[in-house]
C-alpha cells in the first residue's frame, strides 16, 4: 500500500481520493462510519432534530391561519429513528462515496481506533494491521473549554 488514510470525514475523503487520482494505492480507515462526524453525530443529524422542532412549533400556529388539528406531540423514539434513516441515506448517497469506489481506494469502515505500531504500520482496534509508506491523519478533532481567563 502507497497511502493510508485514518479518517472518513471531508478531509479524509478528499485526501483519499487526491492520493488515489495521482495513482497511489490507498486505503481508508475510520473509526466508526463512512462520512464522519458530519454525516453521522453533526450537521445532518441535528439539522434533521432542527426540522422537526420547527413543524412542531409551526403546529402550534395554524390555528392562526383558521387550521384546526388535534393538540401535537412528539414521539422521540420515532424522531430519532427518522434521524437515523436520513443519516444512513445520507452515508449511502454520499457523492464522495462514488468516487472513493471509482477510484479504487480500498475502504475499511467501523475498524475501531487506530494505532501506529511502527512509524509506516497501522493497527486497529478491529485487528487491521496495515503497512504504508504514507500516512494521513484526518481523524478529527474534539472541542473543549480555552484555559484562556474570559473565555
Amino acid at each position: 500500500m502507497d497511502v493510508v488514510v485514518i479518517g472518513a470525514g471531508p478531509a479524509g475523503l478528499l485526501a483519499a481520493a487526491r492520493a488515489a487520482a495521482l495513482g497511489a494505492r490507498v486505503t481508508l480507515v475510520t473509526r466508526d462510519e463512512f462520512g464522519g462526524m458530519a454525516a453521522n453525530d453533526g450537521p445532518v443529524p441535528v439539522r434533521t432534530l432542527a426540522y422537526a422542532a420547527r413543524l412542531l412549533r409551526g403546529t402550534a400556529q395554524l390555528g392562526r391561519y383558521g387550521i384546526r388539528i388535534g393538540t401535537a406531540s412528539l414521539d422521540y423514539g420515532q424522531l430519532l429513528r427518522r434521524a437515523r434513516e436520513i443519516t444512513d441515506d445520507v452515508r449511502e448517497h454520499a457523492a464522495f462515496r462514488g468516487e472513493i469506489d471509482r477510484l479504487g481506494v480500498t475502504v475499511h469502515e467501523r475498524a475501531g481506533l487506530a494505532r501506529f505500531a511502527d512509524p509506516h504500520t497501522v493497527e486497529t482496534e478491529s485487528g487491521l494491521r496495515l503497512h504504508a509508506d504514507r500516512v494521513i491523519l484526518c481523524a478529527g478533532g474534539v472541542s473543549r473549554r480555552l484555559t484562556v481567563p474570559g473565555v
